[in-house]
C-alpha cells in the first residue's frame, strides 16, 4: 500500500516540477511523500494533497489544463491509499477482494469529477461568472459527498 502512495506521488511531483521555475516544489513534494509513506495516519497526506492543490490553483495557465487533469486522480489515489495504509499493518498481504469497494468508490468519484471538469472547461469565464462557478461547484461537491457516503 505504501508503494502505491509513492507511485501516486510520482505524477504529482513531475507535474509540479514541470510547472515550476525552481526545484522547491519538487523538494516539498518529495519531503511530504516521505512523511506520508512513513506515517500515513498523520497530517502528511493532507499536507501533500493541500500543497499540490494550492500550487496548481495559483500556477499560471488554464484551470482545466493537462497538469490539473493528471493531478485529480493522482491526489485522490494518494488520499485513498494513505487511508488504507493507515489502518493496515505494513507487512499485511491485502487480498484484491478487500480493495473492491474502495476501488469502486474511487472510480465513481473520478467519473463525477471529470464530468465536472468537462463542464468547467466549456462554461465561459469572466468577472461576473466567478460566483456562479463557485456556488455550482460547491453544490456539486456536496452531491459527490452524499453519493460517496451512500456507496
Amino acid at each position: 500500500m505504501r508503494l502505491m502512495i509513492v507511485l501516486a506521488a510520482v505524477p504529482v511531483a513531475v507535474v509540479l516540477h514541470l510547472e515550476a521555475t525552481s526545484l522547491v516544489p519538487l523538494l516539498i513534494v518529495v519531503g511530504l511523500t516521505v512523511l506520508t509513506v512513513l506515517m500515513p495516519g498523520s497530517a502528511g497526506p493532507a499536507l501533500l494533497i493541500g500543497y499540490a492543490a494550492l500550487a496548481m490553483a495559483f500556477a499560471d495557465g488554464h484551470p482545466v489544463r493537462l497538469g490539473v487533469l493528471i493531478m485529480i486522480p493522482a491526489l485522490h489515489l494518494i488520499h485513498v491509499t494513505s487511508a488504507l495504509a493507515a489502518v493496515v499493518p505494513v507487512k499485511t498481504r491485502i487480498e484484491l477482494a478487500a480493495l473492491k469497494a474502495p476501488a469502486r468508490r474511487f472510480a465513481i468519484v473520478q467519473v463525477i469529477t471529470f464530468v465536472v471538469a468537462a463542464f468547467a472547461a466549456v462554461i465561459p469565464s469572466g468577472a461576473g461568472i466567478g460566483l456562479v462557478e463557485v456556488l455550482g461547484l460547491g453544490a456539486l461537491t456536496v452531491v459527490i459527498g452524499v453519493v460517496a457516503l451512500r456507496i
